[in-house]
């Protein structure tokens, strides 16, 4: 199937428009992720470390805008996933809504300890994660840390998820010049 460039680019305009926030808000965590040496050095990808790759090469390998991972790994790795939810509006105020913002960090068992500092890769990961994030108007509210477990995925990977929660604007759209909310 072909697309046209206009609609290639109506696609590509998703990354901006403030109504579309998932896309907008997985954006973000993707620039801020990619930027944060610490967050590179921390993913310990020996692959593109050798290859002496630029950051950017770590996203859809080591930093996933999705919680999903192949079943088998040929190669020690590490993950940080992130996900979006809105998942509630509140009934006496429907020009908002609840976000959360999931980070799923996934660190196998093989390289779990990061050697320069003895602490465990997942709760170093997380804890730069808080740093950057908890706090922070990086969305245009400010978003606070509400949830930090530790669990287990499988026999090799050991796993942190951090929940980041934040009141927004709920989403309005534009229908023949006039503006509504969704969900009035």
């Amino acid at each position: 199937m072909k697309i046209s460039e206009q609609e290639l680019s109506e696609l590509l305009s998703y990354k901006q428009q403030s109504n579309e926030d998932i896309v907008r808000y997985k954006e973000l965590i993707k620039h801020q992720l990619l930027k944060s040496n610490k967050i590179i050095y921390l993913l310990n990808n020996k692959e593109l470390e050798e290859n002496e790759a630029e950051n950017d090469e770590y996203f859809n390998v080591n930093i996933l805008p999705y919680y999903l991972i192949k079943p088998t790994q040929t190669d020690v790795q590490n993950f940080i996933c992130y996900e979006i939810q809105f998942n509630e509006i509140p009934r006496n105020n429907p020009g908002m809504k609840h976000t959360e913002i999931v980070f799923h960090i996934l660190c196998e068992q093989k390289n779990i300890v990061e050697q320069k500092t003895g602490i465990a890769r997942h709760d170093l990961i997380a804890a730069v994660l808080i740093d950057m994030f908890h706090g922070t108007n990086i969305f245009g509210n400010q978003i606070v840390l509400v949830s930090n477990e530790p669990s287990v995925v499988d026999t090799d990977y050991a796993t942190r998820t951090l929940v980041f929660e934040q009141q927004t604007n709920n989403s309005l759209k534009r229908l023949n010049g006039t503006t509504f909310n969704l969900r009035s």
